[in-house]
């Protein structure tokens, strides 16, 4: 992208700020955003909302390393929860309701893993129990997160949703430019970045 892509504007909101409301809104407490330091303009992103910070430090391990790291922090809460809601950061336009709706989906059916579809295309968030987080530090994860999804059909719940926000995957100018007409390619900061920001 040429830029931090959890600082890109998202219609008046970073990525990164934006997704962190939607899950919020979505019933999702606590929010942990991971990143690759404690300090910048990312660090600082994070502070004005309503997510917690959790350093990967230089994003070790990619995706999956800092997924790690989210749920290391959520395991060590004096509350941890029994599931959690994840997803990259470049997904910013999900719906609040597509959130609360996978939520909603999880308590009902308990289900291991529950994520969206739309028009067949599987997304995010993934609502996973945290009864499985072990499997996401496991060694060998040639695909990182999608091979715990995909391990198991039998224990996935796919939730079909009218928001073609899940599948969008913002990973190069032109989807972006495509979700967000007119919006600036240059971060917060107007200065390109680092693009592996993840959320």
């Amino acid at each position: 992208m040429g830029a931090a892509k959890a600082l890109l504007d998202a219609g008046g909101a970073t990525f990164v700020s934006r997704l962190a409301e939607t899950l919020v809104r979505g019933g999702c407490r606590p929010v942990v955003v991971v990143g690759p330091s404690g300090a910048g303009k990312l660090a600082e992103e994070v502070e004005r909302g309503p997510g917690e910070l959790v350093v990967n430090p230089g994003g070790r391990g990619g995706q999956i390393g800092s997924l790690c790291a989210a749920l290391s922090r959520l395991e060590g809460l004096a509350d941890p929860p029994a599931a959690v809601a994840f997803t990259p950061v470049d997904n910013p336009a999900v719906a609040p309701e597509t959130v609360r709706g996978l939520v909603e989906a999880w308590r009902r059916s308990r289900a291991a893993i529950v994520l969206p579809r739309h028009r067949g295309r599987r997304g995010h968030p993934v609502v996973a129990a945290m009864s499985i987080a072990g499997e996401f530090r496991a060694e060998g994860l040639r695909e990182g997160a999608r091979d715990v999804v995909r391990r198991d059909p039998g224990r996935v719940l796919e939730m079909e949703v009218d928001d073609p926000g899940v599948a969008d995957d913002l990973d190069t100018p032109r989807r972006y430019r495509a979700r967000f007409p007119g919006a600036a390619l240059a971060g917060r900061d107007g200065e390109p970045g680092r693009s592996g920001v993840r959320g």
